[in-house]
């Protein structure tokens, strides 16, 4: 997971450097920056590469496993920006390739053919935001969420298919007027059990299912 971080951080920064090769603020007053007032409100899109993860854990008193999946996902967004300091947008994301797996559990079983083959979501955010600077801003997002993780053969046929409260944070840098690149993290599903009973005893059962993904993406203001 590490590893695949690299890739789209790299792009970003040559991006960036890209567009800071011109200064932000410069002579010529129709390309430069303009100060938003707090009674402008726009609309904006945007598209993101995502990295993924769903870590599932099952636990039936003998049996004890865990799966992880990753994903390499697309993620589009629509919002409408009411001021500088709130926003509301929605998100979908779907993954761009079988979902890459690893299986470990306390039971002896064969090894799995197959994968998760989908994973989509949809998102509906509130979105306070900060502008540290003219260039700068940081927001929060506070929602519900949609998610759907299926296609494994011979092992779960549909792990995920529910809605979830969701969370997340990030950073903007606005290169212009209209166009800023953004990195955040959104906490999509979290579904965690407790105590379990199983044969007239209680005990503690860690089987739940948490899934996140890492965005790095690029918006345009209208």
């Amino acid at each position: 997971m590490k590893k695949k971080l690299l890739l789209p951080f790299a792009a970003l920064v040559s991006v960036a450097s890209f567009a800071m090769a011109e200064p932000f603020y410069n002579t010529d007053t129709s390309s430069a920056y303009q100060e938003v007032s707090p009674s402008v409100s726009h609309p904006y899109i945007g598209i993101a590469y995502g990295l993924t993860n769903v870590s599932d854990d099952y636990f039936d008193g003998y049996i004890d496993e865990h799966t992880d999946i990753d994903y390499d996902s697309l993620m589009l967004q629509v919002g409408y920006e009411i001021s500088p300091y709130i926003a509301f947008e929605f998100r979908y994301w779907f993954s761009m390739n079988d979902g890459d797996y690893s299986l470990s559990t306390n039971y002896p079983m064969p090894p799995l053919d197959g994968s998760y083959n989908d994973f989509n979501a949809w998102g509906l955010y509130l979105k306070p935001q900060y502008p540290v600077s003219p260039e700068f801003s940081i927001y929060g997002l506070l929602g519900l969420s949609g998610v759907q993780v299926d296609g494994q053969p011979d092992w779960y046929d549909n792990l995920v298919d529910d809605t979830s409260f969701s969370f997340g944070m990030g950073g903007a840098f606005n290169f212009t007027e209209n166009i800023s690149a953004f990195v955040d993290y959104v906490q999509l599903y979290s579904n965690i059990y407790g105590n379990d009973y199983y044969y007239g005893d209680y005990y503690y059962n860690p089987q739940g299912t948490d899934i996140y993904t890492i965005n790095f993406g690029l918006s345009y203001k209208f």
